[in-house]
């Protein structure tokens, strides 16, 4: 007889390889081409993204013995870190319309940004900014750096970050041109590294422009060629005048028909204040996107002249371990697909880091894949193997029960 744990185990079996992922699951391929090292980089392209789980866990790597090939999946995003400069203010003066405001970092190390805080809500000044290691010689840093604030019904921003290039002082000094005396209630000092990414200009399909007069907004509708992990958006404006709008930027998320009409919703994607002072660009964590819904608010003000919009994508990758020479292949298209968990993403150290790239064929239908069919009950040859059980133990029960009677 079966014992209680046999069954368990029979059981945790059937699952185990019910849950595990054939290649006959994933609805398209590609074959890995030039396989040789035991570390290779694979650039995943941009017209598959549509078809990847948002999440990219459906993605595997098969030979041809059906068993999985480890990777690491990883971007080219920027990589952003900062660091806070402890330092001192030592002097705090004034000579007619100038204002000084001096900083002694505690540190000898290089930085490149400075936050400023001010009491006033409403202002638009000038500053220059020196730096010395002797405070009897000074060297000048940024000139004519312009900084603003205007808070009223309409507008809330800011822009009081001064950012430099690397500089490796003593003493810093910030001179602001103002009218009144500038109330500064904090500034950070930071050493911010930025690791460069790689990006690529995502194409274009349409761009639609348009003005809604009674809401007082500009809208953008883009409509990109592939869906692609968006990074960041940057409209053009050719407007000779300073402008400060708020945005919003909102990506689809799905449509529906009704009654012969299409309707779009859309998630945001990211809030923000469009500024003739800050035109490097929104960045945005990287959301898969195919189409953009950019609302420009423009209150009672002369619509701005956008020329175009750029969107960048970040590229992703899979560095993948081989164990053997062989054919393999890249699967996807499976929305059932879990994310896999392999050994590497424990020993990332271990990883090259600049395993060489392979290229990959075209996609392909998966020849092995099969779709779900739900069966009446009855055709279900699982559902009459388990009914045929259930009528034998009872007719057994009964039977059994007559005998001993």
């Amino acid at each position: 007889m079966m014992t209680k744990n046999k069954i368990g185990l029979v059981l945790m079996l059937f699952l185990g390889l019910k849950s595990f992922s054939q290649t006959q699951d994933f609805q398209y391929k590609r074959t890995l081409e030039n396989v040789s090292d035991t570390w290779h980089k694979i650039i995943l392209p941009e017209e598959s993204f549509d078809k990847f789980n948002t999440d990219f866990s459906d993605i595997r790597i098969f030979g041809k013995n059906k068993i999985e090939t480890p990777y690491i999946l990883r971007t080219s995003a920027d990589r952003i870190s900062e660091v806070a400069v402890p330092f001192k203010m030592i002097n705090v003066s004034n000579k007619n319309s100038d204002y000084f405001y001096t900083f002694e970092l505690s540190q000898n190390k290089e930085i490149n940004q400075i936050k400023l805080a001010f009491e006033q809500e409403n202002f638009d000044w000038k500053l220059d900014l020196e730096a010395s290691n002797n405070q009897t010689e000074w060297f000048l840093t940024q000139k004519d750096y312009r900084i603003l604030s205007i808070k009223n019904n309409q507008t809330d921003y800011k822009f009081t970050q001064v950012d430099f290039s690397d500089s490796k002082y003593k003493f810093y000094r910030i001179k602001i041109r103002a009218a009144e005396q500038p109330k500064l209630t904090e500034a950070k000092i930071w050493e911010q590294k930025k690791d460069e990414g790689s990006f690529k200009i995502a194409t274009i399909k349409s761009l639609k422009k348009s003005i809604d007069a009674k809401k007082k907004t500009s809208l953008i509708e883009v409509e990109l060629l592939n869906k692609v992990p968006v990074s960041s958006i940057k409209i053009d404006i050719g407007t000779a005048f300073d402008y400060y709008r708020p945005v919003t930027v909102e990506i689809l998320r799905d449509s529906v028909k009704i009654e012969d009409r299409w309707h779009y919703n859309y998630d945001i994607l990211t809030q923000g204040t469009l500024s003739s002072l800050e035109k490097k660009g929104f960045s945005v964590e990287n959301s898969l996107a195919k189409k953009l819904r950019i609302t420009i608010e423009n209150n009672n003000n002369q619509p701005l002249d956008i020329k175009g919009v750029e969107v960048k994508n970040a590229i992703y990758f899979l560095i993948a371990r081989f164990t053997e020479k062989a054919d393999y292949s890249l699967f996807y298209g499976n929305k059932k697909a879990g994310k896999p968990s392999y050994d590497i993403e424990n020993f990332e150290e271990n990883i090259p880091k600049n395993a060489s790239v392979i290229s990959i064929s075209k996609e392909e239908i998966n020849p092995e894949f099969k779709t779900e069919s739900k069966s009446p009950l009855f055709e279900n040859k699982i559902w009459l193997w388990v009914l045929m059980g259930i009528i034998i133990a009872v007719l057994g029960f009964f039977t059994f029960k007559m005998l001993k009677e």
